[in-house]
């Protein structure tokens, strides 16, 4: 029998791809990562003063498209963006399911020119972030968890089904957050909304609480916010600025930042 993460009735009320054949915006390209026989789209935009790489996995029915204008902001920070799809979405072939997303998480990364990279999993993203902050490519510098889940049996109840009674130690090894987050030492941000009724902000705590080896952790919860609109405080991107300022040792207008205490 398979595992419950390789159904297709998992894998059909998990992922929500939607097509998308948008052009770039000016000063932004678009790549393809070739995974076999599938080709997955990554929008790469550039920063007038770049000291890193953020490489983002979006969020459940999202494509790169819909981050273009956010690009700029980004970019304020001293942050090159880029955005992967998954298999499936916008421009990229396939079908997608969860043991693709996390075991293509890798070969993206590593493909994502413009080092030092961050890596940033939103939502369902985290998937990938989680495989990359255990095992990390060459050139990573830190991990940002946004909206991401925690406990590997609400995913499978959110999507309606019924969690076995044991998860298999493939599963564990492949899906579950916990193992990974537990062995992961990049510096790590976990950015949560204190109002997301999606995914409970105690799975924010205890993904902070799991990275133990983490060389920098924080937990930041924001006030006012769900689970789809943390990017609209201002909270939020100070306390990216802040990670950012640590991991990479430096601030947007060139000037050295004082790393902070982990905490």
């Amino acid at each position: 029998m398979p595992a419950v993460f390789d159904s297709d009735e998992f894998n059909h009320s998990l992922f929500f791809p939607r097509a998308d054949a948008s052009e770039p915006p000016p000063g932004a390209e678009d790549r393809f990562v070739e995974l076999g026989a599938v080709r997955v789209h990554v929008r790469c935009h550039g920063a007038a003063t770049s000291r890193c790489t953020l490489l983002l996995f979006h969020g459940n029915g999202e494509v790169v498209a819909d981050y273009d204008d956010a690009a700029e902001r980004f970019a304020e920070l001293g942050v090159a963006l880029a955005v992967a799809e998954y298999r499936g979405y916008g421009a990229s072939s396939g079908v997608p399911t969860l043991r693709d997303l996390i075991g293509d998480a890798r070969p993206i990364a590593g493909a994502v020119p413009g080092a030092p990279l961050i890596v940033m999993g939103r939502s369902l993203g985290s998937a990938a972030a989680h495989e990359l902050f255990a095992h990390p490519v060459d050139g990573m510098a830190g991990v940002v968890l946004e909206s991401a889940f925690y406990d590997l049996g609400g995913l499978v109840r959110r999507r309606g089904l019924t969690p076995p009674a044991a998860f298999t130690d493939d599963e564990r090894a492949t899906f579950e957050p916990a193992g990974k987050l537990r062995v992961g030492r990049l510096p790590l941000l976990v950015l949560h909304g204190a109002r997301d009724t999606l995914i409970d902000p105690r799975e924010a705590a205890a993904a902070h609480d799991t990275a133990t080896a983490a060389s920098d952790r924080r937990l930041v919860l924001v006030e006012g916010r769900g689970h789809n609109d943390l990017a609209g405080a201002e909270t939020y991107w100070r306390a990216l600025g802040a990670f950012i300022d640590r991991v990479i040792g430096g601030s947007p207008d060139g000037s050295r930042a004082t790393p902070g205490p982990a905490s």
